[in-house]
């Protein structure tokens, strides 16, 4: 274990994560792609302080700051679907009855989603971009 992935497993530890969520951030980071961290990044990493810090997006609203602000090439069905796995894989919620379709972070697995964020650019080498 580096000296990276024991102050990471510290430090979750300490935020109340338990030892099997640690298991499930490290598998799920080694699956996730770059797009889906992006995307991610976006509804759990505002930059802003705790209650703050976390932020629900409106479907075209998001499809239009992907494409200018962060210069990704990916088609409106195309973002719909990554969005949708993320809703199936629990990481995102699907907010019903809205239209358009607004998309909003899981306010219980906040920290095990900063968890899988951190730790996908701690495996990639990219600690420095984060």
């Amino acid at each position: 274990m580096t000296d990276v992935d024991l102050i990471f497993s510290q430090n979750e530890l300490a935020t109340g994560i338990s030892a099997r969520s640690i298991e499930d951030i490290i598998s799920l980071a080694e699956r996730l792609d770059f797009l889906d961290i992006q995307l991610l990044r976006k509804f759990y990493m505002t930059g802003k302080e705790h209650p703050f810090d976390c932020q629900p997006h409106c479907f075209p609203i998001l499809y239009k700051e992907m494409k200018t602000s962060h210069k990704l090439k990916i088609g409106m069905e195309a973002l719909r679907k990554r969005l949708n796995n993320l809703v199936v894989l629990g990481l995102l919620e699907k907010i019903t009855h809205s239209n358009p379709t607004n998309y909003g972070p899981m306010r219980d697995k906040v920290p095990f989603v900063k968890g899988i964020i951190s730790k996908f650019f701690v495996i990639n080498g990219l600690i420095k971009f984060l």
